[in-house]
């Protein structure tokens, strides 16, 4: 008998990362393994879920959008950490829940205040620790609308006002004379696995923009306007070079913000849920590891969360499967990092069922898994 560590991210709008690893779990125990499951994400969309097993409880609240107008979100809390997760206030989906890209004008005024609003709501409620996952934002504000949010003032260069976030190419001087003070006693941790620049040609306009509405002339003119917000946030927080750091480009430049305003501490998503959640014991206990999302494919290779724990798994001799919805890697790409890739729609021809009813397919891919890798 051997024993199996799921840790599967979610097949986004298919199952949750749960349910996914119930369903696994199911087709390995009726074959007689033991199996341990350990929630996944990396910092995006799922964050939250992945820190409800451990007793945190979410805390229902309002805060502004991507577009400035109200609306209910919630955040996790434990004790005095609280879990942010951006998505659920300026994420993408929330700005386009058609799943159409945003319009251009739209994308260029998305602002990530609603993060400020939850964080001091959570300061309110007496956080002393943060959590703040960055993945699927909206916004390529470089965190001008979360500085606004925490009490930091911007002027242009005759001393006025500078309050949207299409004006931010003007700020010429900021102000952290009503940054609100309980800030300066809270430890800050961003879990992201972005390593992006805030500028440059890897930058967070030129990667993600796109992805966001930012047509290629809004993608150059947000460049330079980020570069300079960037040069004047740096002088008046003394911290140069901040932008250029590897994570600072995360959640359209929120990693920036948060790290020359809050100190924050930039961590890998997947390495701190899985400290986090006590998925780094489980790993050791492991003779097999299945990990997974909807789908898999170069992306996945490049610091997701399937890959994050698979390289974990493999630097101790550990072997890792993946499932997942859809699988668009080929040949080595996959041998890379997975022993073997099983994808519902080799069991389903109909993809609408596959995405409707995955389930009962992942209780057979989690029996077919136990008798392909423990024969």
């Amino acid at each position: 008998m051997s024993t199996v560590l799921i840790c599967c991210d979610k097949f986004k709008g298919s199952a949750t990362s749960a349910e996914v690893s119930e369903a696994l779990a199911t087709g390995l125990t009726r074959a007689g393994h033991d199996v341990a499951v350990s929630p996944l994400a990396d910092g995006g969309d799922g964050t939250l879920e992945a820190f409800d097993s451990l007793g945190y409880r979410r805390i229902p609240t309002h805060a502004r959008g991507s577009d400035g107008r109200v609306i209910a979100t919630e955040y996790g809390m434990k004790d005095s950490t609280a879990v942010i997760e951006i998505a659920r206030v300026c994420g993408l989906d929330q700005a386009s829940p058609d799943g159409q890209t945003p319009a251009s004008d739209a994308a260029r005024q998305a602002s990530s205040c609603g993060v400020g609003d939850l964080i001091i709501d959570a300061v309110d409620q007496g956080a002393s620790r943060i959590i703040i996952g960055l993945g699927g934002s909206a916004t390529t504000d470089a965190g001008f609308g979360l500085a606004q949010a925490l009490g930091v003032e911007f002027f242009d260069a005759k001393s006025s006002p500078v309050s949207h976030v299409r004006d931010m190419g003007s700020v010429a001087r900021a102000s952290l004379v009503r940054i609100d003070p309980r800030l300066a006693s809270v430890e800050f941790v961003i879990a992201s696995d972005v390593r992006n620049p805030l500028t440059g040609s890897t930058g967070a306009a030129a990667v993600y923009g796109p992805q966001k509405g930012l047509n290629s002339a809004d993608v150059q003119e947000i460049h330079q306007a980020i570069g300079h917000f960037a040069q004047v946030v740096e002088e008046t927080t003394g911290l140069p070079g901040i932008a250029q750091r590897p994570g600072a480009g995360a959640a359209g430049g929120l990693g920036f913000m948060a790290a020359a305003l809050l100190s924050a501490t930039m961590c890998s998503g997947v390495d701190l849920i899985l400290d986090e959640t006590g998925g780094e014991k489980l790993l050791e206990q492991a003779d097999l590891v299945i990990t997974g999302e909807g789908r898999i494919d170069a992306q996945t290779l490049s610091g997701k969360a399937p890959a994050g724990i698979a390289e974990r798994a493999r630097s101790r001799g550990i072997p890792v499967v993946a499932v997942c919805g859809q699988n668009q890697l080929e040949g080595a790409s996959a041998s890379s990092l997975f022993e073997a890739i099983y994808s519902l729609a080799e069991y389903e021809s109909d993809v609408h069922e596959c995405i409707r009813n995955p389930l009962p397919i992942l209780e057979n891919i989690g029996r077919d898994i136990a008798e392909h890798h423990f024969a």
